[in-house]
């Protein structure tokens, strides 16, 4: 029995929009891709950048949520991120 597809998930703009980004964990690392996202985003409240350091401390999670405005803001942002070499992933 074939099954009926997903809907498309749609994302409507302006909204609050979550970005993971995964690095090696290097002195000054959090500060160059807190520069990154604030290039793409506008300015951030740095307070609200969730940390989440790997059990060993050789990579760390950072969560970021941005207002996003368009699609091709979020690619501008995902492309740059993927360019710094401490970045490993970016969701």
């Amino acid at each position: 029995m074939p099954t009926a597809p997903l809907p498309a998930y749609r994302v409507e703009f302006p909204c609050d929009y979550p970005i993971k980004v995964m690095v090696r964990l290097q002195p000054g690392v959090r500060s160059h891709v807190d520069a990154i996202v604030e290039r793409h985003a506008g300015p951030l409240d740095l307070s609200t950048v969730r940390e989440r350091p790997s059990a060993q401390r050789h990579f760390m999670g950072l969560t970021y949520v941005i207002r996003a405005r368009s699609q091709a803001q979020i690619a501008a942002l995902f492309a740059a991120l993927k360019l710094c070499p401490q970045v490993m992933l970016v969701l």
